[in-house]
C-alpha cells in the first residue's frame, strides 16, 4: 500500500503530540529526531561566516540545517543495530516511523538545493558533498582494496572532511572574495573539531560497535590512549592562533579550551544525551556567546 499524504501528516501529528512539556523530554526528542544535529549544521555554518570575517547568510545556514538533518536521519535508519545498544531512545523514536523519516529526510535534502541556488548559484555542487562522501565511504572503488567503511578511522576522516568542506566552502563561495589562506585555516579548524567529536561519539558507542564488529579508534587503542591522542590533536589547533587577529583569536582559544574539557569529561561513557548537548551544541553555544560579546562591545 502506498504511503498516503494522510498517513504522512498523521505520523507528524503523532510525533508532535508525543512530546511532553518537560525539558528533558523535549531535548530527547530534538536529538533522536535529528533536529538538534541539524541546528548544529546551521550554527557551524554560521560560525564559518564569522571565522571568515563575513556576515552570515541565513539561507545558506538554513540549507546546511536541512542537509545535516537529512543526512543524519538517513543514517539513523541504517544504524539501528548499533543504536539499539548505544542509544535505545533512537530506536523507540524510529519504530513505526521509518517511511515518515525517509520522506522528511529526502524532502529536506531536496529543499536545500533551491535555498543554496537563490543565495549563491555557484555553490550548489557543494550541497552534494555529503552524498558523495557516503558513496565513497560505502563503495568498493577498486578490486582487492577494501571499502573505506572497512578501514578503521576512515569514518571519522570522511565525516570530518565532508562537514568541514560544506560549512567552510558554502560561505566562501557565497562571499567570493575570501583569501585562500583564511579559507584553509578555517577549514583546518573545523576539520579537527569535527574529527575529535566523531571520536568522542565512538567512545560513547564502543560497546555497540564491538557487538556489530565495527572497528573504531577506541576499540583498537582503548579509551585511555584514545583520550591522549585527542588531547594531542586538539593541541594542534593552537598552531593557527598566530595567524588569526582579535577578537576571533579569543573565540578560537575558548573553543580549543572547550575541546580539552569535552575530551577529558567524555573519556568515560556518559549519558548519550549529555554528549549530544556538549558536542553537537558547541557551535550553537559559541555562536550565541560571540554575538552577545559583540553586542556588549557595541553597547559600551
Amino acid at each position: 500500500m502506498s504511503y498516503s499524504i494522510l498517513s504522512f501528516f498523521s505520523t507528524a501529528i503523532e510525533i508532535i503530540n508525543s512530546v511532553r512539556v518537560r525539558s528533558r523530554d523535549v531535548f530527547t526528542f530534538l536529538t533522536v529526531s535529528s533536529i538538534f544535529v541539524g541546528a548544529t549544521g546551521f550554527f557551524q555554518t554560521f560560525m564559518g561566516y564569522i571565522l571568515l570575517g563575513a556576515t552570515p547568510n541565513p539561507l545558506i545556514c538554513m540549507a546546511v540545517f536541512l542537509i545535516t538533518f537529512s543526512t543524519y536521519s538517513l543514517n539513523k535508519l541504517t544504524d539501528m543495530a548499533e543504536d539499539s545498544i548505544n542509544v535505545p531512545e533512537r530506536i523507540n523514536f524510529i519504530y513505526g516511523r521509518k517511511q515518515f523519516i525517509l520522506i522528511t529526510a529526502l524532502g529536506s535534502y531536496l529543499l536545500s538545493i533551491p535555498l543554496v541556488f537563490f543565495a549563491a548559484p555557484l555553490a550548489v555542487p557543494i550541497v552534494f558533498v555529503p552524498i558523495l562522501a557516503n558513496l565513497l565511504y560505502g563503495s568498493k572503488l577498486l578490486p582487492g582494496i577494501p571499502r573505506l567503511k572497512d578501514i578503521p578511522v576512515m569514518k571519522n576522516v570522511i565525516v570530518a572532511i565532508s562537514w568541514a568542506l560544506v560549512c567552510t566552502l558554502l560561505p566562501s563561495v557565497e562571499i567570493s572574495n575570501v583569501p585562500m589562506a583564511t579559507i584553509l585555516l578555517v577549514l583546518y579548524f573545523m576539520l579537527v573539531k569535527v574529527f575529535i567529536n566523531t571520536i568522542l561519539y565512538d567512545i560513547r558507542d564502543v560497546e555497540g560497535d564491538r557487538v556489530a564488529g565495527v572497528k573504531t579508534i577506541p576499540s583498537l587503542l582503548n579509551t585511555s590512549r584514545t583520550t591522549m591522542l585527542l588531547l594531542v590533536i586538539n593541541s594542534g589547533l593552537t598552531a593557527i592562533l598566530a595567524f588569526i587577529n582579535q577578537p576571533i583569536r579569543s573565540l578560537l582559544m575558548a573553543m580549543i579550551l572547550y575541546g580539552y574539557f569535552c575530551i577529558i569529561y567524555f573519556k568515560k561513557r556518559r549519558n548519550p544525551l549529555i554528549l549530544d548537548l556538549f558536542a553537537d551544541g558547541e557551535w550553537m553555544f559559541f555562536s550565541i556567546l560571540y554575538n552577545l560579546f559583540r553586542l556588549k562591545l557595541l553597547y559600551f
